[in-house]
């Protein structure tokens, strides 16, 4: 499944009305912390950080607090509405859950430029059948992968 286009109005709209869904599924409600936070996410592909999101909900709520963001992310993340993945380098980054998308998926990080590249969720099954089988159970959705994307390494970049 692809990922849902931001751009558009009416995703961002569709968007918010599943996040609001997944809320009221866990007896939450839709504040105005809250919905500044979905739109943003909604509205991008990125994977931003609580300081990113910050900012730009500043932008559009300028009542709500830094504070209240981070409160937010948290909140939203235990229900299912956000989730988050550790970088290797960098502050954990957030998006909308699959709940609200719709689409699953791992996360690798170019330890050059640090661009987060999505990654297809099926890719790791072939490694956590055989972790399976040794008695682990792999759990891949919160973390980056570290790598050198195709262009630091077609620049050179890429240094040990």
């Amino acid at each position: 499944m692809e990922p849902p286009n931001p751009h558009s109005e009416a995703c961002v709209s569709d968007l918010c009305d599943r996040a609001l869904a997944v809320l009221r599924a866990h007896g939450q409600r839709m504040t105005p912390a809250r919905r500044a936070v979905i739109g943003v996410l909604a509205a991008t592909t990125d994977h931003l950080d609580a300081e990113q999101v910050g900012a730009r909900v500043l932008e559009l709520a300028p009542s709500v607090h830094r504070a209240t963001v981070y409160r937010t992310l948290e909140t939203l993340s235990e229900v299912g509405v956000v989730t988050h993945v550790h970088t290797g380098r960098g502050a954990t980054a957030y998006h909308l859950a699959a709940d609200v998308t719709g689409w699953r998926h791992l996360h690798a990080q170019c330890r050059v430029c640090e661009r987060m590249i999505d990654l297809p969720d099926d890719l790791l099954d072939g490694v956590a059948a055989r972790l399976a089988a040794a008695g682990f159970t792999l759990e891949p959705h919160h973390v980056a992968l570290s790598g050198v994307c195709q262009h630091c390494r077609g620049c050179g970049q890429a240094r040990h």
